[in-house]
């Protein structure tokens, strides 16, 4: 069986090197699947040592290792194919895992199946498979690509490809947003004493630490508190949040509210700074906030300014929606982080 096979794949290297680049040579294998090479793409065709692996490796130096024994049948045909199509859809990364994932539609197989689907990322504003790479398998369709925990700060690039007989081919290239930030909390209070307050509390709390861990760079464990003489709820910078007993203010809005003053927001000389007769004067954060809420952003006009607007919660009026919260957010990282240039952790 063997013998038949290597005189089989013999004669056809004999012959197919003599054809036109429009020669595709088709492996029929045992599981009814048909893997296609166009024979200009192919580099060279070899077996291993103990002839169980027939190795096809192509111009783009990737080797398709495919088992002799799934081998049914081969030939060769003299038909025109076209390289795959495809779009990457989404890319999407999890600040609490790190990990990218990227969803990937092939629109169009070229006429020929795909060989190999998946994700190559690199700094590279046009990574390649010679980067880095997922392999996501080799059909058409939609598929998915992991990425894991890249470095923090580090601007990575992304494109889906599909080689199918034709060769290589790849997506546009999409930049790969790592927010690594992980805010958490140590709540001081008396549960037993304070079950009210205390519910409340850590409900807001980790509702605010989830938007904040997956929307920007920070990362911080911060102290929070009860005390019976605060009106409202306050914050300093990298010190800490105190509530008072006014339950109005123990919600998610005013959490992420304050945080804000804890990462720098009205509490920092830098932050003041920006804020030239109550109107932003960072890149970073106007340029967002016109995207965000089609406005100026801007704050407080004075020479002790604390607040800002569009997206900075100062009421409960401005939160309506979920969106509210992650614009929030947003609007904070483009302000402290890209524009103040602020520490993210300390």
């Amino acid at each position: 069986m063997k013998k038949e096979i290597i005189l089989t794949i013999g004669a056809l290297l004999l012959i197919i090197t003599a054809f036109a680049s429009d020669v595709i040579l088709q492996i029929f294998r045992t599981d009814k699947t048909v893997q296609e090479f166009t024979v200009s793409n192919v580099e060279d065709i070899t077996f291993t040592n103990n002839d169980s692996m027939l190795i096809v490796s192509t111009i783009n130096g990737i080797e398709f290792s495919i088992p002799v024994a799934e081998i049914d049948s081969m030939q060769y045909i003299n038909e025109t194919r076209n390289k795959a199509a495809l779009q990457l859809l989404a890319v999407d990364n999890d600040a609490e895992s790190g990990e990218t994932t990227c969803t990937v539609e092939i629109t169009d197989d070229g006429g020929c199946p795909v060989l190999e689907r998946g994700i190559c990322w690199s700094t590279s504003t046009a990574p390649t498979i010679n980067d880095n790479k997922y392999s996501a398998g080799y059909t058409s369709g939609k598929y998915y690509g992991i990425i894991p925990q890249l470095p923090h700060k580090e601007k990575y690039y992304v494109r889906a490809y599909a080689i199918n007989c034709e060769g290589i081919s790849y997506s546009g290239s999409t930049e790969i947003k790592t927010m690594m930030g992980h805010v958490t909390y140590t709540l001081d209070l008396d549960s037993a004493a304070y079950p009210q307050y205390y519910n409340l509390l850590v409900e807001a709390l980790d509702s605010a630490c989830y938007y904040y861990s997956k929307y920007t760079e920070f990362r911080a464990n911060i102290y929070c508190y009860y005390n019976a003489g605060i009106p409202t709820a306050q914050a300093n910078y990298h010190g800490s949040i105190g509530y008072g007993p006014n339950t109005t203010y123990m919600w998610v809005g005013t959490t992420m509210h304050e945080m804000a003053h804890y990462f720098g927001s009205g509490t920092t000389n830098v932050w003041k700074n920006n804020l030239k007769n109550g109107v932003w004067q960072g890149e970073a954060g106007q340029e967002l906030s016109q995207k965000l809420f089609g406005a100026t952003l801007k704050g407080d006009n004075n020479s002790n300014p604390i607040h800002f607007w569009p997206g900075g919660i100062n009421y409960r009026s401005e939160v309506s929606s979920v969106n509210d919260l992650i614009n929030h957010a947003k609007i904070v990282q483009a302000m402290l982080v890209d524009d103040c240039k602020l520490p993210t952790s300390w």
